[in-house]
């Protein structure tokens, strides 16, 4: 029993310091996220768009959140597999 106690009291420990941590660095860390559209279509255009548009409202709700994504995005140019590369 006194085990169990001692176990969960250290666990308790360790997490809230490492909670502690997280909240006090604020830290923003950046997550890269490539998008290769057709730009030159109408197709590629609403979905530059409407990724942009997700993205502010989504971080609008969650502004609690440090983790970024930070897109790079990348016109095909009708050729997808000489943009990928």
């Amino acid at each position: 029993m006194a085990t169990a106690v001692r176990i969960t009291v250290f666990l308790f420990l360790a997490f809230s310091s490492a909670i502690a941590r997280n909240v006090t660095e604020g830290k923003v860390e950046e997550f890269h996220v490539g998008v290769v559209l057709d730009l030159a279509t109408l197709v590629g255009k609403v979905a530059r768009t409407s990724i942009s548009m997700a993205m502010e409202d989504f971080y609008a709700v969650h502004r609690n959140y440090t983790t970024r994504l930070v897109l790079h995005i990348r016109d095909s140019m009708s050729d997808d597999v000489q943009a990928a590369s």
